[in-house]
């Protein structure tokens, strides 16, 4: 039996208790500035009247640039383009060449090179695409080997015609093949070694399904047959050369040596010649290669990098209760409890787990042609439970019916008034509208602080950030998020390499608006999970952002000018651009960091390291790793 005191100590305890939760609950909920965006508060920081002479293109850009700043904006040499700057590969080169701080100069042959006078002394890359070469010319393959031999390297984003190939010993010799074992073979796999790509090694092979028995569908990246196969040419290399990337044939008799070759390179004294099978320069994977190869030509490389890793939910949340009648067959409740209950939850798991930062790209409704209509109380909702977590919200251009984007911002700008009326959106999915689209869509008073369009990618783009304006930078988003295919993981890899960046995209329309059964998010949940933990343990080590926060990121990446150079065993790098921090990948062979001054390092695999420079001058001292090294 209690007695007096000890039920009116109890009772009073309880009662204290609840006073603490609920008094708690009114703070967490009055400092709780939902309302605010601090994104667009920050605005101010970004540099005004910005210009990219590296970026334009024009004479004059550059010269204003010399003259601005005492030297060129291009601190990394020339890369001569034998081709079209306009061809699929032409503009991967462009681009690449533009990150990095190279100067371009392109030639629509090897003739009109040949021909051209250079001040300079000759490039320190040739990148070829083959298609622009006469190789019935005996001339011009000798003249690409005069060029290796005297210290220029060479970098074939396609090769000749495989009969050009077979005929032809100067050509095979110039590459580094010995033998033309078929002129088409289909593989089973893909085999990408450690040390060339960010990522380690991989073996991209389908595994069987141990419950359905079939094999696993699988996208390999490159050029693919009916079957979607890998398929090429299956070369056979000399003594010298040195394999990235092999097939991994269908016949499992064939010995590992004598697997056809997929990228190579092939040594003449101080310069190579790289060579690449099967299409694998297409867009945003060729600048990843060509950062590869660059890395691989000099004893040390150091490039400037985003630093940014993005998980961008499009879609997330809807706000209206749409698609009632399927929601209740699929999961016996609206989208709004699912949304909440279900999806929110397994989201912030992820995001605590693996340390992202989630980017909520809301929707007010999907469907503008139905009448059920986004709820006020909603977006009150997911403004704070967004702000707890330090999640951004952003506003999605997309819809599932067919009003036009005018007429959709027009419905949200009212809704979003009356709902939230101080709220300003920093950023917006723009998926893959077009450019007049998004510029009209930036005029309206709804995006007018939007500082960030996030695009949809797109098969053989190679743009991957751009500014659109003084105060807007587009950045690429890439719809892998719930599709995990052997493409994919080879994007990616290619991606952290030549910027350390990557956003993957999770288009949540499809959750509301389902297909098929591979739709719910009983299946969709498992893909999340699969793809989160997969590429945040390859590249845990560069930083989490929302999209706005890369996007500060990326002003001081496109602003950026350095130049580097070497004595002894310290490099030393001058960095001129916005007064920030700033973000490099260092390359090196035999070699590691042991010390830095002016910034700080970490390492990312094996010859590889993410350099952070706060200081307009940073000073990188190496030391032998041990062992003996052979390039």
């Amino acid at each position: 039996m209690i007695s007096r005191r000890n039920f009116f100590s109890i009772v009073t305890l309880m009662l204290v208790l609840l006073f603490l939760v609920m008094a708690t609950n009114d703070l967490k909920d009055r400092w709780n500035d939902y309302a605010v965006n601090t994104y667009t508060e920050t605005a101010e920081k970004y540099p005004s009247k910005v210009r990219f002479p590296w970026s334009s293109g024009t004479e004059k850009a550059e010269e204003d640039a010399v003259a601005e700043e005492g030297n060129s904006s291009f601190s990394r040499g020339t890369v001569v383009l034998i081709g079209d700057s306009e061809s699929i590969y032409g503009k991967t080169v462009g681009e690449w060449a533009a990150y990095s701080r190279r100067k371009m100069i392109e030639h629509p042959s090897l003739k009109s090179y040949v021909e051209a006078e250079d001040p300079e002394g000759g490039p320190g890359m040739l990148v070829i695409d083959s298609g622009c070469i006469d190789w019935n010319r005996e001339e011009e393959v000798q003249f690409l080997r005069q060029c290796v031999e005297q210290g220029t390297n060479l970098v074939f984003c396609t090769l000749p015609d495989v009969s050009v190939i077979k005929d032809s010993r100067q050509v095979r010799d110039l590459l580094g093949i010995r033998e033309v074992r078929q002129e088409e073979a289909a593989a089973a796999g893909l085999h990408l070694y450690s040390g060339f790509l960010l990522g380690g090694e991989r073996v991209y092979l389908p595994e069987e399904r141990t419950a359905e028995g079939e094999e696993e569908e699988a996208v390999f990246p490159g050029e693919v047959n009916g079957a979607g196969k890998p398929v090429f040419p299956w070369y056979l290399l000399t003594s010298g050369t040195k394999v990235y990337m092999k097939g991994i044939p269908e016949e499992e008799s064939v010995d590992t040596e004598e697997y056809p070759v997929l990228i190579w390179r092939k040594s003449f004294g101080t310069a190579y010649v790289f060579a690449v099978n099967g299409g694998y320069m297409k867009g945003v994977e060729g600048i990843g290669i060509l950062s590869a190869m660059s890395a691989e030509m000099h004893p040390y490389e150091i490039y400037p990098v985003i630093n940014a890793q993005n998980m961008i939910l499009v879609g997330y949340p809807s706000l209206a209760d749409e698609n009632r009648a399927e929601m209740d067959r699929l999961y016996g409740k609206s989208l709004k409890d699912l949304y909440q209950e279900s999806i929110w939850t397994n989201v912030r798991m992820v995001m605590d787990r693996y340390q992202y930062k989630a980017t909520c790209m809301v929707t007010p409704q999907y469907d503008y042609s139905d009448q059920a209509l986004p709820e006020g109380e909603q977006i009150e909702y997911y403004l704070k439970i967004f702000n707890e977590a330090s999640a951004e919200v952003g506003l999605s251009g997309r819809s599932v019916s067919d009003t036009p984007i005018e007429r959709k911002l027009e419905e949200d700008g009212e809704f979003i008034r009356e709902a939230v009326e101080t709220y300003q959106f920093s950023s917006f999915y723009a998926g893959k509208l077009s450019e007049d689209e998004i510029e009209k869509a930036l005029k309206t008073d709804l995006l007018s602080s939007v500082m960030t369009v996030v695009k949809e990618y797109e098969d053989g783009d190679s743009g991957i950030v751009e500014a659109l304006s003084e105060s807007v930078i587009a950045q690429t988003a890439f719809d892998i998020g719930f599709d995990y295919t052997y493409r994919g993981d080879f994007l990616a890899r290619c991606l952290e390499t030549a910027l350390g960046y990557l956003s993957i995209s999770y288009d949540m329309e499809r959750v509301a608006y389902p297909k098929g059964e591979e739709d719910t998010w009983e299946k969709l949940s498992v893909d999340f999970g699969t793809t989160v933990d997969t590429f945040g343990r390859l590249f845990q080590e560069f930083d989490r952002t929302t999209v706005s926060e890369s996007d500060f990121r990326i002003w001081r990446f496109l602003t950026l000018r350095y130049r580097d150079s070497r004595k002894g065993d310290t490099i030393e790098v001058q960095v001129t651009g916005e007064e920030a921090e700033k973000y490099f990948i260092l390359r090196t062979h035999n070699e590691t960091v042991s010390q830095m001054e002016g910034g700080s390092w970490k390492r990312l695999e094996e010859g590889a390291y993410l350099i952070r420079a706060d200081e307009k001058e940073i000073l990188i001292t190496l030391e032998p790793a041990g062992g003996l090294y052979l390039q």
